[in-house]
């Protein structure tokens, strides 16, 4: 196992997309397999200090930032132990990267669906923030692809757990071979979500580790569903010359089945006025929506269309065409985290869904909001999921008291509807006060009663998803 202590040789683990500036650790372990994480986490509780698990820092939320302690590194957990191609199943260290894992999969013409923008992430983050990206419109997130996970706990053991082996019984109560816990008395929002303890009557305990942000455990090892790689598709980014329309082109797309759409994301003006400096040929006009799809049949696009007006139309077709509108789906999100570091700010930024018979009247407060506020903003993401990126750019303390006041209102907006706080970033160490307003009090106790039943020792994610202080 290797071990750093310098200075130098840690600062690196100290960061991730969140920007934020507070992390520090007394040693970092980079383990080699589950014998010396085990052995890392014996060390750490013997010195009675804190331990992060770290992945490769795409996190927005500050959730692999230490704040002291310990960090247990899977980096060097990536191997690809097996591709079974005929039961549509991969087995992984949780260190391997998403990107090298799908080049893997690509040469068996295989697929595995819920893989976020951030193709550098590792699988084991992935799992352990529920994760989601461009395909979760018609696939899910990851959650629905975990068949099996290892574990280890702080009791110095690895709990292996196959999707089915431990169910709540009718007294919502999960037995393991380490502990008994009893499910959430809450009952999570059954739209996409990465808030909280996952909590479900006759739950099973794999769903309660998949989004638990590194704070019951560290997972070391994971079995995924894959599917067969996709057919030939085709990308469109249209180009509307009134945002109003938006809404309407998304119902009919929607309810048109033989469109067959894999991807559908959506981009406001902002949005394409900072990604124009990278295509320069983006249009004048108010908005944008991209989509993948499986179809060719440009006659039921025309029948969707044929009211609208449009300032251009991008169509990607032949590999080189597809991949340049691949880029531009996937750019933006480092363009503004880009923008971020250079103007030293932590980004103030909106990570909410709700309910899709509540969205047009999301959609339009957030129009709305970004006027009142008076701050740079963008608008992005996952249309199609009732689930849209709102990022604030305050300047100044009093542009940043701005917009934390107006992330408080959505929030409670989205709350008053059935909605998430965090549909797929988590709750880190940014948004502790915005899960206690989804779930009240008694819901963050309830999760504070899971982390201390799992993880007696409360050394794991200190400060993730909820307050450290509650622990004590």
């Amino acid at each position: 196992m290797i071990i750093k202590k310098e200075t130098e040789q840690i600062i690196s683990y100290l960061e991730d997309t969140s920007n934020l500036k507070f992390g520090r650790a007394d040693v970092v372990y980079i383990p080699k397999n589950e014998s010396e994480v085990l052995e890392a986490i014996k060390e750490a509780k013997k010195n009675k200090i804190p331990v992060t698990a770290s992945g490769a820092g795409t996190g927005t939320t500050g959730g692999r930032i230490p704040q002291g302690g310990a960090v247990i590194s899977l980096e060097k957990m990536n191997g690809i132990i097996s591709i079974d191609k005929n039961n549509f199943k991969a087995t992984l260290q949780a260190g391997v990267i998403v990107d090298d894992f799908l080049k893997e999969l690509e040469k068996e013409e295989l697929f595995y669906p819920p893989f976020p923008t951030e193709r550098t992430a590792f699988i084991g983050s992935n799992v352990a923030t529920n994760a989601s990206g461009e395909y979760s419109y018609r696939f899910g997130a990851t959650r629905k692809y975990v068949e099996r996970i290892r574990v280890a706990l702080s009791m110095e053991n690895i709990l292996d757990i196959k999707r089915g082996q431990y169910i709540a019984d009718g007294q919502g109560i999960i037995t393991t071979p380490f502990f008994k816990v009893k499910i959430p008395k809450y009952t999570s929002p059954q739209i996409k979500n990465a808030a909280g303890y996952f909590s479900r009557p006759g739950m099973d305990l794999i769903d309660l580790f998949i989004g638990s942000e590194g704070t019951l455990g560290i997972i070391t090892e994971v079995e995924l569903k894959l599917i067969l790689a996709l057919p030939k598709r085709l990308i469109m980014i249209l180009f509307l010359q009134k945002d109003e329309n938006t809404l309407d082109i998304l119902g009919k797309i929607q309810s048109n089945k033989r469109l067959n759409v894999y991807s559908l994301e959506y981009f406001e003006k902002n949005s394409l006025g900072i990604l124009k400096k990278l295509f320069p040929n983006i249009p004048e006009c108010e908005s944008a929506l991209y989509i993948e799809q499986e179809t060719k049949d440009l006659d039921q696009w025309l029948k969707v269309l044929e009211e609208y007006s449009l300032a251009d139309t991008w169509i990607g077709e032949n590999e080189r065409d597809y991949n340049k509108l691949i880029d531009f789906r996937h750019k933006l999100p480092e363009l503004i985290n880009e923008y971020f570091r250079q103007i030293k700010q932590i980004k103030v930024s909106l990570d909410l869904a709700v309910p899709e018979n509540y969205f047009p009247e999301f959609f339009a407060f957030y129009r709305e909001m970004a006027k009142k506020t008076e701050v740079e903003y963008v608008i992005f993401g996952h249309i199609g999921e009732n689930h849209l990126h709102f990022n604030f750019f305050p300047k100044n303390d009093e542009e940043r008291k701005r917009s934390q006041s107006a992330y408080i209102e959505a929030v409670k907006k989205a709350v008053q509807a059935g909605g998430t706080v965090s549909a797929e970033h988590g709750i880190g160490k940014l948004k502790h006060k915005y899960l206690e307003m989804m779930y009240g009090k008694a819901g963050i106790t309830e999760m504070v009663r899971i982390k201390k039943t799992i993880d007696p020792f409360c050394i794991f994610g200190l400060n993730n998803i909820f307050p450290k202080e509650l622990l004590y």
